[in-house]
């Protein structure tokens, strides 16, 4: 038999057992494996991952962790960046807001017509001629007309009447005035952005321009979409070296402040131009980043396509913007290759809306009232 050993020693030879013991377990635990594997797993906690990688995924799950922590940081710096500079926020509200204009529709094209609160008689003019709801229907196309407020509270009421009728207005809280247009031209590209993406071309007018709907819209369809397709497009009168004016008495006066150069750079008539609707959203975004400027022709069919990189695309030779000698034009396009027409009268749009649809008729009747040639042969 062993000899008895004293108690103290056994208690003395129990506690280094126990140091022992707890110090294996303590260099297990620093192992740097095991510290990775924690760490990983307070990581994953955290970003809200459940599942530990084995051991050799380790660190290819770190490493996509940290790239995950540095682009979510990067990508809140550039917001906040992005933010930071824009200089020209579209803040208003809405008073009159037609959402469902557009909704779970097949539509081909969206017009929005620059007009102001006052012009009643304009509006009902272009509704009854080439805005009518039961033509446009047929080319499948919507008719919104885009505002701002005035103080006249009598103009104010009536335009609700006149919008609980129709439907087809949209306006926001920013003063109807010459020199607030591009906000009217911004606030058209938001709404669309926002209510009305979902078609393929979105057409802008003032209100004193007529639209050959029935030619604009054939060729779009067999010479626009064949040529240049359905992206990226700005259509329109292009006005190449336009000089700036300095005439102090004009109401286009711009003082050497607000633009420098003596010409400004290429840009569209504002009375009418086609747009391939993808750019409405890109060109709203564009204002955000481009100050304000109050020429809103320059402004919206210049600048803002210049800042996304796209060009315009000539179509001069379909307009007629003097209205001296606009009918006359009409009378004797021959060609058939007139669509825009700058028409300050009421009646002279009424006049030559008849003219367009009786030559359309004719040249219906001309297509279609034909008899089939029958061969000798054939048997009746």
């Amino acid at each position: 038999m062993l000899p008895r050993i004293p108690s103290i020693y056994r208690g003395i030879l129990t506690l280094v057992g126990i140091t022992l013991l707890l110090f294996m377990l303590l260099m297990q635990g620093n192992r740097p494996d095991t510290v990775r594997l924690r760490r990983l797993q307070i990581q994953n906690e955290v970003m809200g991952r459940v599942q530990i990688p084995d051991e050799f995924g380790m660190e290819k799950s770190t490493a996509n962790i940290r790239t995950t922590q540095r682009t979510t940081k990067e990508t809140v710096r550039h917001q906040n960046i992005e933010t930071r500079n824009i200089v020209n926020p579209h803040n208003f509200s809405y008073l009159k807001n037609p959402v469902n204009i557009c909704s779970g529709k097949d539509i081909y094209m969206i017009t929005y017509i620059h007009t102001s609160p006052k012009n009643f008689h304009k509006r009902q003019t272009i509704r009854s001629t080439w805005g009518d709801k039961r033509l446009l229907e047929q080319y499948k196309t919507k008719i919104v007309f885009v505002m701002g407020r005035v103080e006249d509270t009598k103009v104010m009421n009536k335009l609700d009447l006149e919008n609980a009728h129709y439907g087809d207005i949209v306006q926001e809280d920013f003063l109807d005035s010459y020199k607030n247009l591009t906000y009217k031209g911004i606030a058209a590209l938001k709404w669309i952005s926002n209510y009305c993406n979902n078609t393929v071309f979105t057409l802008k007018t003032d209100d004193d321009i007529l639209v050959n709907i029935f030619k604009l819209v054939k060729h779009l369809k067999e010479i626009v979409e064949f040529q240049l397709g359905r992206k990226n497009l700005i259509l329109c009168n292009q006005w190449l070296r336009m000089a700036v004016l300095r005439d102090k008495n004009s109401k286009w006066y711009i003082p050497k402040e607000d633009f420098s150069p003596d010409y400004f750079p290429p840009y569209c008539s504002g009375s009418a131009f086609v747009l391939s609707t993808d750019m409405t959203s890109r060109m709203y975004n564009a204002s955000l980043y481009e100050k304000f400027f109050w020429v809103d022709d320059y402004y919206i069919t210049g600048i803002l396509p210049s800042h996304i990189k796209v060009k315009q695309k000539r179509l001069n030779e379909a307009y007629i913007l003097n209205g001296r000698v606009v009918y006359d034009k009409l009378v004797n396009d021959t060609k058939n290759q007139l669509m825009f027409f700058h028409v300050p009268k009421l009646n002279t749009i009424f006049s030559m809306w008849r003219l367009i649809k009786q030559r359309l008729k004719m040249h219906i009747q001309e297509e279609f009232t034909w008899s089939p040639v029958v061969s000798p042969d054939t048997v009746v």
